[in-house]
């Protein structure tokens, strides 16, 4: 029998002397094995040290097989079991198999069958190895960004990320403020065949219509006020590239149509110029706002929405993947201990608990800087819950709690949208200290609260 790496066994059956003759053949062959005559000493086993395969008996007194293989797999779900049944009972194989097993062997066992059993399995666990390698090292390239999540519902972005970043798709990335929707574009952009060209990256909100469309697009000189030469755009620099249009959902009309052309025709023209001009250039587009809803109002091209939205992602609150908080509170607490060349200072456990409560309406963003300034508080002892912000330690926050009213607990009756986002905003800047913690509060960005405040001025 060829010898694979050293395989862990364990073989239980309630006849001592079949788990005798079973270990003495294995050890022969090469392999780490461990014999018990009751199953109960095989679950013993698994809390101390792992297994690689269980071969067990199916009829036994106090736990049958079956049932001893699904508490296994409860205990270490990669185990590989082995159940071996009584002559004439291929039922009782079925059930196994149908229960999760990986193979069955009929007693009297064949020494050749057996042999060539376990070589199968370790043949399999093998090539599972590898393939969870290349996962992990594509995952280390995401996580490498910042982008951190063991989540059912990370795992599975995780997997489109690797699946649609190879392609040309042109990707939609909707969520809340502080979700991680730029870690996405940048991801996406790295582990594609541009990661050796330009990712440029235009907030949409930030400029008003015309300056954002000379951003986007470039200008020709004199073309309007101020235009003292020619210019190029975020397009014409990504050429070749990625373009990432953060907050797209504020971009007005007229842009939206010169976006559209780009996105069918990959032509423009820069403001003011005649000529038209081409670019090769992979668009990725995020926003925090229901477009759906944007284009039913009329706020947004329909036909636009439908070019933009070939691959969707939609990025989860941090409030719905909470078993993530205690794994990003390690990253970043060693993220923020390398920049300030200091030792961890890990959270202590009533403050973990604390953190993984929490509802974090700022969403990973705010997890992080949360973090920031209880690593610096707390120097380099154990983060306490008295280094974390006031409103964790209430466990409320009754400026979060305003901000989150439902509309109809809030006084803005006879007040059209505007004016009701003004008053929301200059009442948060009021409240808070810095406009970070009112962007916060909002589910905003400060770039939305500065642009607001320059067109008020205006």
């Amino acid at each position: 029998m060829r010898r694979e790496k050293q395989l862990k066994i364990v073989v239980v059956d309630d006849e001592e002397r079949a788990v005798e003759g079973l270990v003495e053949l294995l050890r022969l062959d090469g392999f780490a094995v461990t014999g018990y005559s009751q199953p109960a000493l095989v679950l013993e086993h698994l809390r101390r040290e792992s297994i690689d395969i269980l071969l067990t008996d199916l009829k036994m007194p106090e736990i049958d097989g079956i049932e001893l293989l699904q508490r296994v797999r409860s205990l270490e779900a990669g185990i590989s079991v082995v159940m071996i049944t009584g002559q004439g009972t291929v039922t009782d194989a079925v059930a196994a198999m149908k229960a999760g097993a990986d193979d069955y062997l009929i007693k009297p066992i064949n020494i050749d069958e057996l042999e060539i059993t376990i070589a199968r399995i370790a043949e399999k666990r093998e090539l599972l190895a590898q393939n969870q390698i290349l996962r992990e090292f594509s995952r280390s390239q995401i996580e490498h960004s910042d982008f951190i999540g063991r989540s059912l519902v990370m795992e599975k972005i995780f997997q489109a990320l690797r699946d649609v970043a190879p392609t040309m798709a042109t990707v939609l990335i909707e969520g809340e403020t502080g979700t991680g929707k730029e870690l996405v574009a940048r991801a996406l952009h790295r582990l594609g065949s541009r990661s050796d060209k330009p990712l440029i990256t235009i907030n949409c909100a930030a400029l008003h219509e015309g300056l954002l469309e000379s951003e986007l697009f470039g200008h020709v000189k004199g073309s309007f006020t101020g235009a003292v030469r020619n210019k190029q755009g975020k397009f014409a620099l990504a050429d070749g590239g990625t373009i990432f249009l953060d907050e797209i959902g504020d971009m007005a009309l007229s842009v939206q149509a010169k976006l559209l052309r780009v996105l069918v025709s990959g032509e423009f023209q820069q403001v003011g110029g005649e000529r038209t001009h081409y670019v090769d250039v992979r668009v990725l587009a995020a926003t925090n706002k229901d477009l759906r809803a944007a284009v039913a109002s009329g706020k947004f091209r329909e036909d636009l929405y439908y070019r933009l939205n070939v691959i969707q992602f939609t990025m989860p609150p941090l409030r719905e993947r909470p078993g993530d908080v205690a794994l990003l509170v390690k990253y970043f607490c060693d993220k923020i201990a390398r920049r300030e060349q200091r030792q961890v200072a890990s959270p202590d456990r009533a403050a973990m608990r604390l953190l993984e409560e929490a509802l974090w309406p700022g969403n990973v963003r705010e997890l992080e800087n949360v973090i920031e300034r209880a690593v610096i508080y707390a120097k380099e002892r154990p983060i306490s819950i008295a280094d974390l912000p006031e409103y964790l330690q209430k466990g409320k926050d009754s400026g979060r709690a305003q901000a989150l009213k439902p509309e109809s607990e809030v006084p803005f009756a006879g007040q059209t949208l505007k004016e009701m986002e003004k008053r929301m905003i200059q009442s948060a800047l009021k409240r808070c200290p810095s406009k970070a913690q009112a962007a916060r509060e909002l589910g905003i960005s400060v770039r939305k609260i500065e642009y607001r405040i320059k067109e008020w001025q205006s």
